[in-house]
């Protein structure tokens, strides 16, 4: 049995849309005997609208930029959780920075979105409406990931340097396109993976990844054969050993 691993923004879901072609290349991986993990930057509540919109075959969901996982039916098997006083630091700095549109903060589950600045443009969550107060927000005292939201990838860039070099000790900070996604120290989606494999107890070699962004780095070198998105940024081409379109080449690569 083997575990292929997928970002899913820019990954599967690569044309604003998940293709037929790929679905169907995932059930021909799975009917092989092998799992099919969704290894994403995502809250659990989003990916799963994603899941359920496409009719993934998801067997497991490594959450939150591998702070969190959850089996098929939303059992929860691992969780982490950012210290709640460095959370309400990095909240308070998101709505005095320039160049910062939003920010979303998820509980481990659910996200709730607080807008910093509606004259610039909102790239990752144009959809995604408030539901709580900022107040609110920073009583629930429960938070495995936040998510700054920049005008331009740059800043999002700038700002996972400065918070790892601020908070080295109490998070991890990575650069996603137009975002910043900050887990607790230590987390990143091969840190997921590596706890799924050993609750399943299968060997490292078992495991294929595929992504597209900086913060699928740890992802793509967690896998022996871990894969690159040709769309991703070609300085991200060195961190996998195979470069391809979409995961249905991917999976006829390594099937």
């Amino acid at each position: 049995m083997n575990i292929l691993a997928s970002d899913y923004d820019g990954t599967l879901k690569y044309l604003d849309h998940v293709t037929d072609e790929d679905i169907e290349a995932i059930h021909r991986w799975k009917k092989a005997g092998n799992l099919f993990v969704m290894d994403t930057g995502r809250s659990m509540e989003s990916i799963l609208e994603e899941s359920q919109k496409y009719s993934l075959p998801v067997d497991y969901y490594i959450t939150n930029n591998g702070g969190m996982l959850f089996d098929k039916d939303g059992k929860e098997l691992f969780s982490s959780y950012l210290p709640v006083t460095v959370s309400h630091e990095i909240m308070k700095k998101a709505t005095e920075l320039e160049g910062v549109v939003s920010y979303v903060v998820n509980d481990g589950w659910h996200r709730h979105r607080i807008i910093v600045n509606d004259q610039l443009e909102e790239h990752r969550y144009p959809g995604l409406q408030p539901d709580i107060s900022e107040e609110e927000l920073f009583a629930t005292g429960k938070y495995a990931q936040i998510v700054i939201s920049y005008a331009t990838q740059h800043e999002a860039s700038a700002m996972a340097i400065k918070l790892n070099e601020q908070y080295s000790r109490k998070i991890s900070a990575y650069a996603n396109k137009y975002v910043t996604d900050i887990v607790p120290e230590g987390i990143s989606k091969a840190h997921g993976l590596d706890f799924l494999k050993d609750y399943l107890h299968i060997s490292r070699t078992d495991i294929y990844a595929i992504g597209d962004a900086e913060n699928d780095i740890p992802l793509m070198e967690y896998a022996d054969q871990g894969c690159c998105m040709s769309s991703g940024k070609e300085e991200l081409h060195k961190h996998a050993k195979y470069i391809c379109d979409n995961i249905s080449e991917y999976i006829f690569r390594i099937m």
